[in-house]
């Protein structure tokens, strides 16, 4: 295919990218945490405001302040189409620095970029929750977009060899602080993999420190910095004390590392599976073994980062499966450089004949093609399918409002309300997750009444409510 043709299919693919995302974001109601944090956003009487409530929010519950204070900004707005098209941005520029992760690539390379969006569409297992719920989105999808970004950025500048400037140093320093300071294993990841370069670094210059120059510094110093600010939170004292394990000492530490591991072969088994068939085929295929290691090096580094960062999590009593999300995204890139080493280097034995070669050849390119486009298909079904269903969550999120404050006008203090039709849910949807219950004292229903002030709502199955 033409340059020219490469480049335009590149670009809608992009286009496209963005506005299937902010399609979904719009039709995802605010719901759970949004809500909560809402409520206190409203009380700000200026934007300053903010920086007040996080400090609280610091001292009280956690130090994750880029992503809450991001999320602050977004609720103080007051509509949330701001924080839609911003995502969706947001989102193509995760897809953009993934791929330009990927070493082994063709200019223009769309089939890269198409698995690229693929990963993040189907082997996110959270998707619901760290790419459309607002919450969840500053949470995991900004925080993950600044740390991977940082990794891609200081990566090229150390490859490069760049020169130190005062501007790459602020501008190093800025970023390096921002990505210490998203989320503690994610966080942790970044550290984990700048430390790798620099050792990396080393061997190369015969272990002399010589390459380190001023922005490299700055850059590792305000990602510990950052850290040390996030982790060292009060806030995160206080919900240590109070998580209750069943276990403790070292059975606490084992148990922890089980869950760990289940949640990695329910929900990753895919992308690891693929990481090691891929090394495989790369190692069987490469001439020797010095040329395999040399060719696959940035690939096995993404995968420790990303195992490293899974299992920091075992620090922890317990963990959503959306905290799994840095690590996703360093595995995601680990498999995709292989794919691009596979695709677009040939490694075949000297003995074969040229023939071979090209039947071989053939074989592959047409393989990784159908992949890229059979599977796309799949996601186009999938979205129509999925997003018509969003629809009607929407729909059913907003009848129910409309319907709990008209009965608070009325002046009821004990509400009954619809919960969602069961038929409805999807993996793309946090809503049932954080649907009302039949249980007025469940967390969730307690928080919608202190919402609606009112004194207590019980949830109704939906093909038992005949109020409208």
């Amino acid at each position: 295919m033409a340059e020219n043709k490469k480049k335009n299919l590149f670009i809608i693919m992009i286009a496209a990218t963005f506005l299937m995302i902010a399609v979904y974001e719009f039709l995802t109601p605010n719901m759970s945490d949004d809500i909560i944090y809402g409520d206190t956003v409203a009380k700000a009487t200026n934007f300053f405001d903010l920086f007040a409530q996080e400090f609280e929010h610091y001292m009280t519950h956690s130090g994750r302040n880029v992503a809450h204070f991001i999320l602050r900004v977004f609720l103080f707005m007051k509509t949330k189409s701001v924080f839609n098209v911003v995502a969706a941005g947001v989102f193509t520029c995760l897809s953009l620095i993934m791929y330009e992760n990927i070493d082994c690539k063709r200019k223009y390379d769309y089939r890269l970029y198409g698995l690229v969006l693929l990963f993040l569409w189907f082997l996110d297992p959270a998707i619901s929750n760290t790419v459309f719920w607002e919450t969840g989105a500053c949470n995991y999808l900004f925080t993950g977009t600044i740390a991977v970004g940082y990794c891609t950025f200081f990566r090229k500048h150390l490859n490069l060899d760049s020169k130190n400037t005062v501007s790459l140093m602020i501008r190093m320093f800025i970023s390096g602080l921002l990505a210490g300071w998203c989320n503690e294993n994610t966080s942790g990841g970044v550290i984990l993999f700048c430390i790798i370069l620099f050792v990396d670094k080393w061997l190369e210059n015969n272990r002399k420190c010589g390459f380190i120059k001023p922005w490299m510094i700055a850059g590792f110093a305000a990602n510990l910095l950052g850290f040390g600010i996030m982790i060292l939170s009060p806030g995160n004292f206080g919900r240590a004390e109070v998580a209750d394990e069943e276990h403790t000492g070292l059975l606490a530490i084992m148990a922890r590392f089980l869950k760990i591991v289940i949640n990695i072969r329910d929900n990753y088994f895919v992308l690891v599976a693929a990481f090691v068939v891929l090394l495989l085929f790369i190692y069987y295929m490469s001439a020797d073994k010095k040329k395999f290691l040399e060719t696959t090096k940035y690939m096995r580094i993404l995968a420790f980062v990303a195992l490293m960062t899974a299992f920091s999590l075992i620090a922890v009593p317990s963990s959503q499966l959306r905290t799994y999300y840095g690590a996703g995204l360093f595995m995601m890139m680990a498999v995709l450089n292989g794919v691009g080493i596979v695709a677009n280097t040939m490694f075949m034995s000297g003995s074969a004949s040229d023939r071979e070669k090209g039947l071989s050849y053939t074989i592959l390119q047409t393989a990784v093609s159908s992949l890229v486009a059979v599977w796309g298909l799949v996601l186009m079904f999938t979205y129509i399918e999925q997003g018509a269903n969003l629809a009607r969550i929407k729909r059913e999120f907003a009848e129910r409002d409309a319907y709990v404050w008209q009965q608070v006008a009325n002046g009821e203090i004990d509400i009954y309300a619809p919960m969602l039709r069961p038929d409805w849910e999807n993996r793309f949807s946090f809503a049932y997750d954080s649907d009302i219950t039949e249980d007025y004292k469940n967390w969730i229903n307690v928080f919608y009444a202190e919402h609606y002030g009112i004194d207590a709502i019980w949830g109704v199955e939906r093909e038992d409510w005949t109020e409208y």
